[in-house]
């Protein structure tokens, strides 16, 4: 019979790069060689009834070790908040005796900005429970140097996010060159901030773009003293509208502060769009700067401006760029990753 393993973490079905890395994992060739089983651990935009899910969730993994024993609790964890959600159910699975993989899918400024704000017996705390993780787990090099750093663990796996192959979109037939960011406002290391202060150079610049905004969250005020011809806050996109959004982009960017390995950027090279993006996390990782995107500063408006314009105004770069985005990502691809965590599934079951 084939190994259980438990995904715990939030609704796959929900919204976010977590929630969508774990939607992909049960899609993936991993549920042809594992029986694997979503356990919701927090479903977003439900404050109030967070704390009722959570312990749901630890009941359904209680019962789910007294049918499975011997098998693997994969955890999906940020930082913040579930970080503290996660080391319980890290506690939880060792205490059932569970080797237990803790994924954290968090950038190296986050974890930085939260070792930093914690107390030091808080942080002797979670340094007990990395080191009862049987692996530990991230999305980048740069994440495992901070998770290495703050939390003592020198053994940590960097298993990149998988993006799933997709067509090559349509040449959008609105007549605008298009401007897409996709990381919202409700998380200020997306960048959303950024981007608005660079706005108003891009309208200047480019008489004709159009700048699409999208995500979870709401806009700020400022958005409204823009021309509203030519920025649209298109809000949450599912699959098809975010599809729609690439193809009526030349260029997408990415102005995070911190960030891990984003969602939004795979699918943007596997589209192949330019991509202006922060020199950030795991995004340097994948791309390297003039050859398969424009890679800036964080939090540099007049920066990321400038290089959105200069996409904008040579198609043949755009095309370059684009084209070399998709075929680095190539490696990326689903039955890729999943080889990887396939390795660290079968390593952890000989522990």
């Amino acid at each position: 019979m084939a190994v259980a393993v438990a995904q715990v973490g939030p609704d796959p079905e929900g919204r976010g790069g977590m929630a969508a890395v774990t939607r992909g994992l049960l899609d993936s060739p991993l549920a042809e060689r594992y029986r694997l089983t979503p356990i919701v651990t927090y479903r977003a935009g439900a404050p109030l009834r967070g704390l009722p899910v959570f312990a749901r969730g630890l009941a359904q993994l209680v019962r789910w070790q007294r049918a499975n024993p011997g098998g693997i609790v994969h955890v999906h964890s940020a930082v913040r908040g579930s970080l503290y959600r996660k080391a319980l159910v890290v506690e939880l699975a060792r205490l059932l005796r569970n080797p237990v993989i803790l994924h954290v899918h968090a950038g190296a400024g986050d974890i930085q900005d939260f070792v930093a704000g914690r107390r030091r017996l808080e942080l002797r705390a979670f340094r007990a429970t990395f080191a009862r993780a049987t692996r530990v787990v991230t999305v980048s090099a740069a994440g495992a140097v901070a998770l290495q750093r703050a939390f003592g663990r020198d053994d940590i796996a960097v298993v990149p996010n998988a993006v799933p192959a997709v067509e090559l979109p349509e040449p959008s037939a609105n007549g605008r060159p298009g401007v897409l960011y996709l990381g919202g406002f409700e998380d200020p290391a997306k960048g959303g901030a950024v981007l608005v202060r660079a706005v108003p150079a891009l309208l200047r610049a480019q008489a004709d773009v159009e700048v699409m905004l999208a995500g979870p969250g709401e806009p700020p005020a400022a958005l409204s003293a823009l021309d509203g011809g030519r920025v649209r806050w298109l809000g949450w996109l599912d699959p098809e509208a975010k599809a729609r959004a690439f193809a009526a982009a030349e260029v997408v960017t990415l102005p995070s502060i911190s960030e891990g390995l984003p969602v939004a950027l795979l699918e943007a090279m596997a589209h192949g769009r330019a991509i202006v993006a922060s020199r950030v996390g795991g995004m340097p990782e994948v791309l390297e700067d003039g050859r398969e995107a424009l890679l800036v500063d964080p939090d540099d408006s007049d920066a990321l401006a400038d290089a959105i314009v200069a996409l904008l105004r040579d198609p043949e770069r755009r095309s370059t760029l684009g084209a070399a985005a998709r075929a680095r990502v190539s490696g990326l691809s689903e039955p890729a990753v999943t080889r990887q965590l396939d390795e660290l599934y079968r390593e952890v079951l000989t522990r």
